[in-house]
């Protein structure tokens, strides 16, 4: 069987010419529009819809992740939950999370990019909400789980289907740079929710208040149209079907030759990614609520500045990504990232904690970002969420062990040493990009497998 185009091998010459003379002959700016093999030029307006229908819901995703870890004291005082019970239901969220990952990312390649994300955002949305409505342990720990199987999609969905969408110019920006820079604004929303509603009417009405966001992202992703490069990898599909008269073909993403390599290298960046996101931030205010006796709201309002800091860091990153390459960018973030940690964790004032804080949480949102955009150019359109979902959803599995393995560190030998040992892991971000190719700069076909 011969590979299309569309599922990644080199487009045919007459495709590719005719997008050379469509981008002439409507005077395009090189790096402002992508094209696909099929000569289909995808606005750059198009891709910007895109980007914050994805982007929005992820950060709706950072909102209903974050609200529980950064409330865990109040709620784990409420229902007499101790600190090492918190990291097991963080786990729990964390194996949804895994679960949710590689099922989204499959689940694209089958009905689209927009339906899956609009079935994502329902689910977790509405297990959000539930969250606010009961009090045994037992269907908090539930919903959780549930919460994060469909929170998972956001990623999983929603970065491969923004990087069809981007120009290899500023691929990164679009990709990772809105949509972790939506992130973190989800997280500044959280904690603002966490700051002005909770001491008024409690931490419940945090998670009630999640159903006006959801709402509002799911009316913007009926107003995108799906992935262009979707379409015709489903429209080249039919026509095989067609033309063989087979049932509808199965290609293994194991079977392709250099898969196992970049599955690798995504493995490699994904336990780091989300074994340091999670061995940080999710008992980031009780740190330091322990180590330097700030009071919980205090704790949630430094938190937010840190998120502040990831905000502008992701754009930073991700441009950077688009100028230098993917790769030296990332081993970059990797080094800074290492010294940060270092640095804040064992900083003896909470002024010094405050500044090297707010870098090393601002450094995954340069790491994310990166990470994200790169995973996304791997594998061709046919299989590309199903790859990201595998690479990701192997790093999350692995990450499940974070929350608990923390939450027992802190009770156990204090709140530095867990987070300074976390300072490690971005070793494994640096033998990642050694490994993988660069990607930077270039259409889609031209690198994917």
């Amino acid at each position: 069987m011969t590979v299309s185009a569309s599922s990644g091998a080199a487009p045919p010459a007459p495709a590719r010419v005719g997008a050379v003379e469509l981008r002439h002959n409507e005077g395009i700016l090189a790096g402002e529009h992508t094209v696909t093999a099929a000569g289909h030029v995808i606005p750059f307006k198009q891709a910007l819809m895109v980007a914050l229908a994805a982007g929005l819901g992820y950060g709706f995703d950072a909102y209903a992740v974050n609200i529980f870890g950064m409330l865990s004291p109040i709620i784990a005082k409420e229902l007499d939950i101790s600190v090492k019970m918190i990291g097991v239901i963080g786990s729990l969220f964390l194996v949804g999370y895994t679960i949710g990952t590689v099922a989204f990312g499959y689940l694209a390649d089958k009905i689209g990019r927009r339906n899956s994300l609009r079935f994502s955002i329902l689910l977790y949305g509405t297990t959000t909400v539930l969250g606010g409505f009961v009090s045994n342990l037992g269907a908090v720990t539930g919903l959780r789980f549930l919460t994060g199987v469909g929170g998972a999609g956001e990623l999983a969905v929603g970065a491969p289907y923004t990087a069809e969408m981007w120009p290899p110019k500023h691929r990164a920006v679009g990709t990772g740079g809105i949509m972790f820079g939506l992130y973190s604004l989800g997280y500044i929303v959280a904690a603002l929710v966490a700051l002005t509603v909770v001491p008024t009417y409690g931490w419940r009405a945090a998670f009630i208040f999640a159903a006006v966001p959801a709402l509002g992202v799911l009316w913007l992703r009926s107003a995108v149209d799906d992935s262009p490069r979707f379409k015709e990898a489903q429209e080249e599909m039919e026509r095989m079907i067609a033309l063989d008269s087979v049932k509808h073909p199965r290609v293994s993403i194991w079977s392709i030759p250099g898969a196992w390599r970049r599955i690798t290298v995504g493995w490699l960046l994904y336990v780091a990614n989300t074994c340091g996101y999670w061995g940080i931030t999710y008992f980031l205010t009780t740190f330091m609520i322990h180590k330097f006796h700030v009071t919980a709201i205090e704790a949630v309002f430094y938190a937010m500045l840190f998120y502040v800091a990831q905000f502008f860091l992701s754009f930073f990153g991700t441009w950077l990504s688009d100028v230098i390459g993917r790769r030296p960018a990332g081993i970059l973030g990797a080094l800074i990232m290492i010294a940060c940690t270092v640095l804040a964790t064992t900083a003896t004032t909470l002024n010094a904690f405050l500044v090297f804080g707010a870098l090393m949480v601002g450094m995954l949102g340069w790491l994310w970002g990166v990470g994200d955009t790169y995973l996304s150019e791997f594998f061709r359109t046919s299989l590309r969420g199903t790859g990201f979902g595998i690479m990701v959803g192997g790093g999350r599995l692995v990450s499940i062990l974070a929350p608990v393995a923390v939450g027992w560190g802190i009770a156990e030998f204090g709140p530095t040493g867990p987070f300074l040992a976390t300072a490690g892991l971005w070793l494994l971000t640096i033998a990642g990009y050694l490994m993988g190719p660069e990607t930077a700069r270039r259409e889609l076909e031209e690198v994917q497998l």
